[in-house]
């Protein structure tokens, strides 16, 4: 190998030495210009410069991003590529491009603020990182993480050994431990994002996966650590123990010092006091005491910025903290670090071809050993080998970490250019690699799932277990949720099987990713609340829903409620897919979701996130059983003395069916005063042709008789509701209509029951050109709506509708229930005579 060259050094060497020939002159005054207009060249001084290389570098890593987003590569090729392209590999073969867009003399200030913008990364990282979470990681995410990890530092550091051999000047000591490291580190930040774009945050692999990342990632600062401190042999034994001890001190002076401080701080965050900015201005010196601390010491300045991050508890202060700091570390900082990385990549350098083939082949092989080992673990835990190879794939994943690890190895002499430019080389295409192979064999054409109960109404047995899977974002949501869910009549004769989904957005932090290891068994909620301060704000979030489902679940009659909670972290653009799933896999009959609206002091409602209306929707659009909105106006709070009262307005069609459905299963509970309403209107003509009419209406009047027949039923053996009413009204058009809803409103109810395609679009056609939610229908947008000025929660049903089958309202102006038809799928439009609704042989009350 050649011998190692740092142009750095050289630089500083000649501006130092006394037999130098030639001179290079600093002038203090030369930072800021005065202007062009009187002849000043902004490249001449060092501000303008700076500024100017910041904005091409950033430019460059946005585009590369952007040209790359078609195939779905990690952002960390991006930035690797960007760097590539603006070092001498690339545009610096053009003439004087590197002279006028990198100066020697502007390296330093570069360097500098690459370093910087890294240590603050690092310490994101680190506050990311929870160690508890780490060390409750199960046992097989510890094998998968040894196994992952030993061999692929036993290729490196063999493959060092080897490479050191032709190269007298390289540390034969500290070279194969850095290779080492490099080969079985696993960057988490970047595997959080492939875990959370794959969809494998809730699944088996993505947990294991995250937890042996995380071990991995502790032995490769580790082996950096002992590695720098080899470093030091070659000028004696004590400085290389100095270098270790150091190294061990500050791991114990964060965890003794700066780690009890900040949970006291994190303690009274909980209680209600705000985080000021003294205290976010300390820990950020902080950091940069702990990088001085660090370097000084001979270990390295990004270790002690990501021990010092370890100290920080990921709560609200981690949180607060993060946010001052990610935005312009990850979009500005962070790409320098990238930039002066290529600046040194040189593949003019590769100058020895065998050695360069040995560090690639060795490189393959460690990636190779990774899936082998996982696979071997998979097996001996009788785990699906699909499971195995995908594990291994997602180990694979490289990043910023090992990049940390060659550019330290290549500053402190450790590495020559020929084996950095090798190695950052293999690191970009493994990852390149790696992505469409986990494409491929951890995401698989998405299998079908087949049960037979996809509605609330079951015919076949009117009182079968009922299947819900209710998404949750925040704790908040859970009493309403749960007061639905008593609504629904749970019983021995009649069990509610509840999933709550906790929904978590994934814009790009991995720290929402721990949250996945929250659900393992090992967690007990003991050990939860005693370091409930030092929890990322999300998982305590989980652990009160978690709380909450599996108390009410105690406190329901034995076998009548079951409930688990299970969490989904992915982007809201593609969050639909996790509902989805795990409503096949559940086998649910209903998926409950919240409004994306909450209830104001005021008593109105107000937007939670602008995504969460869409995310209702393509669930609605693409569910695989019957949906329900629900808009929260403080249902969980209840009415005096446990009684809630409940109205079902009945249209007629598929969707207010599943509401009198449920309406029927509410018969059964003794603390429900239930009214069902139906309208029949007068004079109009059904947009159906006259047989779908008529089945249509059959269907209704078979729904309500057997409403009609539990509520006697009940009525004569003593076991019904508190009161259940059955009205039915005849109006003419929808003002009508929505003055007989306004009486039963004016009784006094807290949850309307209705349908999202009401099956009379000739009341309802009007309404749908000023419906402002058409998730919620013309009627549930209107009992939404502050005009309406109810106070009553509302729940929007959509029937499930399999496909090809009519759905009610599809040749209305409303549109239909259910899921949109497929391309090939006829509608049928034909308009019946003027045939008016017939008024069915229930009655007009019971």
């Amino acid at each position: 190998m050649a011998a190692v060259s740092d142009p750095l050094a050289e630089l500083w060497k000649h501006l130092t030495s006394s037999d130098r020939s030639g001179q290079l002159c600093f002038y203090p005054s030369k930072v800021t210009m005065s202007g062009i207009w009187i002849g000043d060249n902004p490249m001449d001084f060092s501000l303008p410069l700076l500024l100017f290389q910041i904005i091409l570098i950033t430019s460059t890593t946005r585009l590369v991003a952007l040209l790359l987003a078609p195939l779905r590569l990690p952002r960390y090729i991006a930035e690797i590529l960007a760097g590539f392209l603006l070092g001498p590999s690339v545009l610096g073969r053009a003439p004087h491009f590197s002279d006028l867009a990198f100066p020697v003399r502007s390296l330093f200030i570069l360097e500098s603020m690459s370093l910087l913008g890294l240590i603050y990364y690092t310490f994101t990282i680190g506050v990311e990182i929870e160690l508890h979470t780490v060390l409750r990681a199960g046992h097989r995410s510890f094998w998968f993480a040894a196994a992952s990890a030993l061999p692929p530092f036993l290729v490196g550091a063999a493959t060092g050994y080897v490479a050191v051999g032709t190269d007298k000047t390289v540390n034969r000591l500290s070279f194969p431990v850095f290779l080492g490291a490099t080969f079985c580190a696993t960057a988490f930040s970047v595997l959080a994002r492939n875990i959370a774009q794959l969809k494998l945050a809730g699944t088996d692999v993505g947990q294991l996966s995250i937890s042996a990342s995380l071990v991995n990632d502790t032995f490769a600062w580790g082996g950096l650590t002992v590695a720098t401190a080899l470093a030091h042999v070659r000028y004696g034994t004590v400085p290389c123990l100095w270098t270790l001890g150091s190294g061990f001190l500050i791991v114990g002076a964060s965890c003794v010092v700066v780690r009890p401080m900040l949970l006291r701080l994190a303690r009274r965050v909980a209680e209600g006091e705000v985080v000021s900015e003294l205290q976010e201005c300390s820990v950020l010196v902080g950091v940069m005491a702990a990088a001085l601390v660090a370097d000084a010491g001979g270990t390295h300045a990004i270790f002690g910025a990501f021990v010092f991050g370890l100290a920080v508890p990921n709560g609200p202060v981690g949180v607060a903290i993060v946010e001052k700091v990610e935005d312009l570390v990850m979009g500005t900082l962070l790409p320098l670090f990238f930039a002066m990385s290529g600046l040194r990549t040189d593949t003019a350098k590769i100058t020895s071809v065998p050695a360069a083939v040995l560090l690639m082949v060795a490189a393959l092989a460690a990636a190779t050993l990774k899936v082998v080992a996982a696979v071997s673990v998979a097996g001996v835990f009788g785990m699906p080998l699909h499971d195995g190879i995908s594990i291994g794939l997602l180990l694979n994943t490289k990043g910023v970490i090992e990049l940390v690890i060659l550019n330290i190895g290549r500053n402190k002499g450790i590495m020559s250019d020929q084996s950095f430019t090798v190695l950052v080389f293999m690191s970009a295409l493994i990852t390149a690699l790696v992505t469409p192979l986990l494409a491929m064999v951890v995401k698989p054409a998405r299998r079908l799932v087949f049960y037979k109960r996809r509605t609330i109404a079951w015919p076949s047995h009117p009182e079968a277990p009922l299947q819900v899977l209710a998404c949750v974002h925040l704790p908040r949501d859970v009493p309403a949720l749960l007061t639905l869910v008593d609504v629904a009549s749970p019983s021995e004769r009649s069990p509610v099987a509840v999933q709550a989904l906790h929904l978590i957005e994934f814009a790009g932090r991995s720290s929402a990713l721990l949250l996945i290891n929250a659900s393992a068994p090992s967690s007990s909620f003991e050990h939860s609340s005693a370091h409930g301060a030092g929890r990322s704000q999300v998982e305590l979030h989980f652990k009160h829903i978690s709380h909450a489902l599996m108390a009410y679940e105690e406190q329901s009659a034995p076998g009548s409620v079951s409930a688990r909670t299970v969490a989904a972290v992915s982007p809201y653009a593609t969050m639909h897919d996790d509902v989805t799933a795990a409503a096949e896999d559940r086998h649910a009959a209903l998926i409950v979701l919240p409004f994306h609206k909450h209830r104001s002091v005021d008593g109105g409602l107000e937007a939670f996130h602008p995504a969460v209306q869409p995310l209702n929707t393509n669930v609605q659009r693409f569910s695989p059983c019957t949906v329900g909105v629900l808009v929260d106006r403080g249902l969980g709070g209840g009415a005096p003395g446990g009684l809630t009262r409940v109205a079902a307005l009945f249209f007629g069609g598929r969707d207010d069916r599943e509401a009198v459905a449920l309406a029927t299963r509410m018969v059964n509970n003794p603390a429900i005063d239930l009214t069902v309403l139906r309208f029949v209107q007068k004079g109009g003509g059904s947009s159906l042709a006259e047989f779908d009419a008529l089945k249509e209406r059959k269907a209704d009047d078979a729904c309500l008789r057997e409403f009609l027949d539990r509520a006697h039923g009940m009525s004569v053996g003593g076991g019904g509701g508190a009161g259940v009413e059955y009205r039915e009204r005849g109006v003419f058009n929808a003002s009508e209509m929505v003055a007989q809803v306004r009486e039963v409103e004016a009784l006094g109810k807290d949850l309307f029951v209705v349908g999202k395609a009401p099956g009379l679009p000739g009341l309802t056609a009007g309404m749908a050109e000023w419906t402002e939610c058409p998730e919620l229908g013309p009627i549930g947008d209107l009992l939404a709506s502050r005009d309406f000025q109810t106070t009553a929660s509302v729940l929007v049903l959509q029937a499930y509708a399999r496909p090809g089958e009519l759905v009610a309202g599809d040749a209305s102006s409303g549109g239909g229930g259910g899921r949109p038809p497929r391309p090939d799928q006829v509608r049928r439009n034909s308009i019946s005579s003027a045939e008016q609704f017939r008024r069915n042989s229930i009655g007009n009350n019971w």
